[in-house]
């Protein structure tokens, strides 16, 4: 009988450990999710959820200041705050200075992984003396090389900027540019394929405008397309990242083009008046005879159309892209832009059908936008008008506007507008903020900031009034 009393207890002592161990698990679980989610308890007892700020920058090693606390740490950086507003101030020892405004949301997180601070003390390098103003002086959007050439020469340029030593190689194309004996003038390119193996190229000859496609990769393969087809393109976006498919409008067409099988297709939308792509969707303005402007999602995979709405504002215009893997569509209707998050519907807008509805709305102070434009890895919605900029940032949902120095305006890097005013470079983030001057330069010609952050390429002229490519180390 002691004995299986004795059991009894031992098992009763086992079962109420388990369930002792178990409600302990249970809460342990319950409260890492809590902190996970950013919940915390206040000095006065209450519970309140924070967010969590990660902070990176260019170089690392930056101290970090919010509002008047400066962080044991450095970048990179990571900080739980309390919902709110606060100061950031990034400081490194000889370096320039980076701070912005933030606004802490409740179990979001708030990523800046672009802050750049300069060196203060930069050594400026000669790279190339250039003979004469380069007719053509381009930058790609790998930010691999920068492609020159001389006026009225076939010949161009391939300064490689990737490492310490550069190397210029060059590529000629006197059969595109040449074949007709005709004088050609006024080359620019126009766009880049994102592998930047392609580029549009565009001049003038005897009979006329020609947009042409030139192949770096096997220059041979390069092709007049206005020769080729006898078409008049206002305008045309590459269809890929490779650049073997571009997307045409003609007349109010829009068509394709295929590079490697030399093929234009039949009208696959008419009474187009402007457009944007993003793989194979295409998102586009087009207004039929007596009737208001539409704009349309085109699927160039099956053919499918799908009309969102229809709008009588003098401007109408349409942009897409994508945003941690969401598909993104911007609409403006004169001074009134309205932004799109997730998937695209895929029946038409109607009475019936109003589901897809924007996920903002901003009225653009300075009135309807010339362009619009993804911008910092598709993170930011920049509307262009003159000189004003309105940023719609999709990361933290906040709106900015300012006014810049120039038209002028280039990229460095994706997060970086720079400028040249009053013979100086200037840079500053995509939002307008932490402008810097940095040296001496001459207007017309970009600015890149290396792939690995190290140098800044741009142009000067030298003691002789000649124009020079230099580099500064800014890391």
């Amino acid at each position: 009988m002691d004995k299986e009393r004795r059991k009894k207890i031992q098992t009763t002592k086992l079962v109420i450990t388990e369930i002792f161990m178990l409600i302990i698990i249970v809460l342990t679980v319950i409260v890492l999710t809590f902190i996970v989610m950013g919940y915390r308890l206040t000095e006065d007892g209450k519970l309140e959820q924070s967010g969590l700020v990660q902070i990176d920058s260019i170089p690392t090693g930056a101290k970090v200041a919010i509002g008047e606390e400066t962080l044991p740490g450095e970048t990179n950086i990571s900080k739980i705050l309390p919902e709110g507003n606060y100061e950031l101030k990034l400081t490194k020892d000889g370096y320039t200075t980076w701070s912005k405004s933030i606004s802490v949301h409740p179990g979001l997180l708030t990523k800046l992984s672009y802050p750049r601070l300069y060196k203060l003390d930069r050594k400026l390098e000669e790279v190339i003396a250039l003979n004469e103003a380069p007719e053509v002086y381009s930058i790609p959007p790998t930010r691999e090389f920068i492609l020159l050439t001389s006026p009225n020469s076939p010949k161009f340029q391939i300064l490689n900027i990737p490492s310490d030593t550069t190397k210029v190689t060059e590529i000629d194309l006197s059969k595109l540019l040449l074949d007709s004996d005709q004088l050609v003038s006024n080359i620019q390119v126009v766009s880049w394929c994102h592998d930047a193996n392609r580029f549009v190229l565009s001049f003038k000859s005897n009979d006329g405008s020609h947009l042409a496609i030139v192949d770096l990769e096997r220059p041979e393969n390069s092709l007049d397309l206005t020769s080729s087809f006898a078409v008049q393109i206002s305008d045309l976006q590459f269809a890929n990242n490779h650049g073997d498919e571009l997307f045409i409008l003609e007349n109010g067409h829009l068509r394709t083009i295929s590079l490697s099988s030399k093929q234009l297709s039949d009208v696959l939308v008419s009474d187009v008046q402007s457009f944007s792509s993003h793989n194979k969707t295409i998102a586009l303005v087009r207004q039929p005879k007596d009737k208001e402007k539409e704009f349309v999602i085109y699927n160039s995979d099956n053919g499918s159309s799908v009309f969102l709405s229809s709008t009588s504002a003098t401007t109408a215009k349409i942009a897409i892209s994508e945003y941690l893997n969401r598909p993104t569509l911007v609409i403006a209707e004169d001074d009134l832009l309205s932004i799109y998050r997730g998937d695209l519907p895929t029946e038409n807008i109607t009475k019936d059908n109003p589901d897809y509805k924007p996920a903002a709305q901003i009225s653009i102070k300075s009135g309807a936008p010339d362009s619009l434009q993804f911008h910092a890895k598709n993170q930011a919605i920049i509307a262009i008008r003159d000189q004003s900029r309105t940023v719609f940032d999709l990361e933290s949902a906040t709106t900015t506007s300012y006014t810049i120095e120039s038209n002028l305006t280039f990229w460095p890097d994706e997060y970086t507008i720079g400028t040249v005013s009053g013979g100086s470079l200037n840079v500053r983030d995509y939002d307008g903020g932490n402008l810097q001057t940095l040296s001496r330069a001459e207007s017309g010609y970009p600015a890149v900031i290396t792939k690995d952050n190290k140098y800044i390429y741009f142009v000067q002229k030298n003691e002789d009034k000649g124009l020079i490519i230099v580099r500064e180390i800014i890391k």
